[in-house]
């Protein structure tokens, strides 16, 4: 009977100790979807650059911000975006409450979900959710709800421009007091998938703009973005715009300087629609292997004002 009652005991810890393993496994074991609308599963098999979607975390629940305060770090929200096959997420997310409908869950599909915040530990650009250390879910609702949940914005492309500035020798520094009229465009560029920043030079390729008033388009909007909306800007591509080469050496940023300071990257072209675009929203085109073949005479320099 002894016996009997030792075993006993002994299979009810064991069950003890596997129901123990599996509530810590759970910590380990974070899913995510991106969804929309009626529950529409947002996936990278869209003809669109950039998605939006509300995220799902293990199938079940709603993603709140990190209950500490604060933002989750871009590596996580890489991870979310990667669950779904795209290559990274675009800063950054953004509440249920000031998206587009067509954009995230309905209230009325999301009726019966609980609202979670997660903590993850995660490696410099991780791919799937399995290289980070996740800890406790915390499914408690007071912090959060519905309107606070997150929306990702998600991204098929590789590159995205996230500003400019416009630069010039000797010191290749910033004409923020506008004493340098000429200058040269750097674009910020950021790789989502080597989740790095690096500058790129503009190459001054008159067909690529289609006609002139599209360079004026791009000269307008880079200066502006750079100075200031209210920059007094006079109008003319064929003298506010010329090729590297056409402009004295402390009006542009010299060779010596980009490769100090690697600027080891060329955009092709950028097509802005009107003297107001915001330049980061251009289209434009990149090209990692061009540069070493790219003489910098052909680098685009602006001039901004008359002052």
């Amino acid at each position: 009977k002894q016996w009997y009652q030792r075993r006993v005991r002994g299979f009810t810890m064991l069950r003890i100790l596997c129901s123990l393993l599996l509530l810590l496994g759970a910590a380990d074991s974070v899913t995510f979807q991106l969804r929309k609308r009626n529950g529409t599963l947002v996936s990278n098999h869209t003809s669109y650059d950039t998605v939006f979607g509300s995220v799902i975390v293990n199938n079940s629940s709603l993603l709140c911000p990190p209950a500490a305060g604060g933002n989750y770090s871009h590596d996580l929200l890489n991870v979310i975006c990667r669950e779904s096959g795209f290559v990274g997420a675009v800063l950054p997310a953004r509440s249920h409450r000031v998206v587009n409908s067509n954009s995230r869950v309905s209230c009325q599909w999301a009726w019966n979900m609980t609202y979670v915040s997660v903590q993850a530990d995660c490696p410099s650009n991780p791919v799937h959710s399995g290289e980070c250390d996740w800890g406790d879910i915390n499914y408690e609702k007071q912090h959060c709800n519905i309107y606070d949940t997150l929306v990702v914005q998600c991204t098929n492309r590789r590159y995205n421009l996230t500003g400019f500035e416009i630069l010039a020798n000797p010191n290749g520094e910033l004409s923020g007091n506008l004493t340098s009229t000429w200058g040269t465009p750097l674009a910020i560029v950021y790789d989502n998938k080597m989740d790095r920043t690096f500058r790129s030079v503009i190459r001054h390729h008159g067909y690529a703009y289609d006609y002139g008033y599209k360079l004026e388009y791009l000269r307008w909007s880079i200066c502006k973005h750079v100075f200031g909306p209210n920059t007094y800007m006079r109008s003319g591509y064929s003298s506010y715009t010329k090729r590297h080469e056409e402009v004295g050496y402390q009006n542009k940023l010299s060779c010596g300087y980009m490769m100090e300071n690697d600027v080891l990257a060329v955009i092709t072209s950028i097509r802005c629609n009107s003297k107001h675009d915001d330049p980061t929203k251009c289209e434009f085109q990149y090209s990692s292997h061009s540069f070493y073949a790219f003489e910098f005479d052909d680098a685009i320099n602006f001039r901004c004002t008359d002052i």
